[in-house]
């Protein structure tokens, strides 16, 4: 039942998380010596030059699949990563470890002051970002949590001792208890499945509606430094 609304969500407790950008910052928090400015910068053009790179092998139909506003972003993932090549598959790895070796070579250059400074500067986004949200809007975030997690238990309360079995099964990965999970669904269930998931992005655009441009930035680089955490810890 995971969808961008949890993401979404979860960017209003935890904004402003990431430690690069935050460390770019003049004039406020940690600021990076020249040396490590420069990792950064070439970390990054070679982030974009593989992702470049990555994207030209993609063929129409991966693009269409990409692009289909029918589909789930875990049902694109899936089908996505299904149509790759074993040479995509062996770039796409490839940039994820060049990715991850350079996240751990940057922090091998930090001090502890930056690192201390590095946290107090994301505690302290994190407060502002709370703090700048409305009444509306903590009204509306509120309700949707709390209709998700209805929803969520709703759709838990339909699954069999079969199903709830698999969730549990400590020897499967993440991945393989969402796909063993969605085998055994019913129609029922799929139809549930469907509508929860089409409540949660109704409720995420009426949140959306809402946010100035500010908010909307902050959230936006935050989800993406999620998703790059939960990418990392899957492969991990």
């Amino acid at each position: 039942m995971k969808s961008y609304l949890k993401t979404f969500i979860a960017a209003l407790i935890f904004v402003s998380n990431g430690f690069l950008a935050n460390a770019q910052t003049a004039g406020e928090g940690p600021i990076l010596t020249e040396e490590q400015k420069e990792m950064v910068a070439q970390h990054k053009a070679e982030k974009e030059a593989n992702h470049e790179a990555f994207k030209a092998t993609l063929s129409d139909e991966q693009l269409a699949i990409l692009e289909n506003k029918e589909m789930s972003r875990q049902e694109k993932m899936k089908a996505f990563s299904e149509s790759l090549s074993e040479e995509q598959k062996a770039m796409r790895k490839a940039n994820k470890e060049s990715i991850t070796a350079n996240r751990e070579a940057l922090r091998a250059t930090l001090s502890d002051e930056q690192k201390e400074a590095i946290k107090a500067h994301r505690e302290t986004k994190r407060e502002e970002f709370k703090a700048s949200l409305t009444d509306e809007q903590k009204e509306l975030i509120a309700a949707a949590k709390a209709e998700k997690k209805d929803n969520r238990d709703a759709f838990k309360a339909s699954l069999t001792e079969e199903q709830l079995a698999i969730l549990e099964n400590k020897e499967l990965s993440k991945q393989e208890k969402q796909e063993a999970l969605r085998a055994t669904l019913t129609d029922e269930q799929r139809e549930l499945r469907k509508a929860n998931m089409q409540s949660m992005k109704e409720n995420r655009e009426a949140i959306k509606e809402t946010l100035t441009e500010e908010q909307k930035q902050a959230l936006k680089k935050q989800a993406k430094r999620r998703a790059r955490k939960k990418r990392n810890a899957n492969n991990g």
